[in-house]
């Protein structure tokens, strides 16, 4: 039998935004063994709510999943059968050729939108897309949710797609909500990002091998992320279509590693390569003025404290 994560426990209110925890809900995570996906699930697991996991390239504790790549009715049955009242997409990919994009952050999307308005049209669909999709903007400018996207790559353009889909879908009258994330840092984080690469390299030798580190970006903790997810799968009241997820502060990205470096205590050089791949965006800093209106919603984690158990979860 295919792994699950199905967690029936007491629901405890603390930590709800607005109290609205009933212990009816069941929550599907699409996308749970990924960096976002799993910190979800186990906030959903502390706050002892209902939820399946499903994730595309792991079994235990998880259904396996690929969106892209299933067939409609295995969906279906899927959903049909769990009669989530939340559905979470954290599924999707940051790297890969454009056809990999698409198919993960763009059909993957569409399959499941398409099996939500089936079989779960009365439930609330959240999807993550990313801060990528605005594109730079002018120094010391904040991006809010009015802002034009004008993505550089591949992967931004495919986030888009995603949003805009989940976008008409809340126009037709679902109950659709795209959290817009701004860049995640945090215990385990990846090394498709920033910290991620750079502990790596810190734990395997003096050098440290990044992008462009002349660029400003919004850093925000992936525990204060699945805060912001559960705060807008609880939520009662309609939301917005877009919401921003960051701190409504930018750091230069050189002053993180360096703060790495520090905490690290090792003997390292830095080492740039910003003609690698796409040019990023000079700027990026979010405006959470719509989210912390409609949910209460603001990070509660500091860039030094999650840079601190960034590195002290390194092993």
């Amino acid at each position: 039998m295919i792994g699950t994560t199905d967690n029936v426990q007491p629901t405890d209110k603390s930590g709800a935004h607005d109290g609205s925890m009933t212990g009816t809900e069941r929550v599907m995570v699409f996308g749970a063994g990924g960096f976002l996906g799993a910190r979800i699930c186990a906030l959903l697991a502390d706050r002892g709510i209902e939820y399946r996991g499903l994730s595309r390239s792991r079994g235990e504790p998880y259904r396996l999943c690929d969106l892209a790549a299933m067939h409609p009715y295995a969906l279906d049955t899927q959903i049909g059968m769990y009669k989530p009242t939340v559905i979470v997409n954290a599924a999707g990919a940051t790297l890969g050729d454009p056809a990999t994009l698409v198919r993960a952050n763009v059909i993957a999307v569409d399959a499941l939108l398409a099996s939500f308005h089936d079989q779960a049209s009365h439930a609330r669909f959240v999807q993550l897309g990313s801060a990528a999709e605005y594109g730079g903007a002018p120094q010391g400018t904040s991006q809010d949710e009015e802002t034009e996207p004008t993505p550089a790559g591949p992967y931004g353009l495919t986030k888009l797609a995603g949003t805009e889909l989940v976008v008409r879908a809340q126009r037709n009258g679902a109950d659709a909500v795209v959290l817009r994330v701004f860049d995640v840092i945090g215990p385990a984080a990846p090394e498709s990002t920033l910290t991620g690469r750079v502990i790596r390299d810190l734990r395997s030798r003096q050098t440290i091998e990044a992008g462009a580190l002349d660029v400003w970006r919004d850093f925000v903790d992936v525990r204060d992320v699945a805060e912001a997810v559960l705060a807008v799968a609880l939520a009662d009241a309609k939301l917005p279509p877009v919401l921003n997820v960051g701190t409504g502060r930018a750091t230069l990205a050189r002053d993180v590693a360096g703060q790495l470096f520090e905490l690290s205590g090792q003997p390292a050089k830095i080492v740039e390569d910003p003609s690698d791949g796409v040019p990023p965006a000079a700027w990026q800093q979010a405006d959470i003025t719509l989210i912390g209106k409609h949910l209460g919603w603001s990070p509660k984690i500091s860039l030094e404290q999650s840079l601190a158990d960034s590195w002290a979860a390194r092993e």
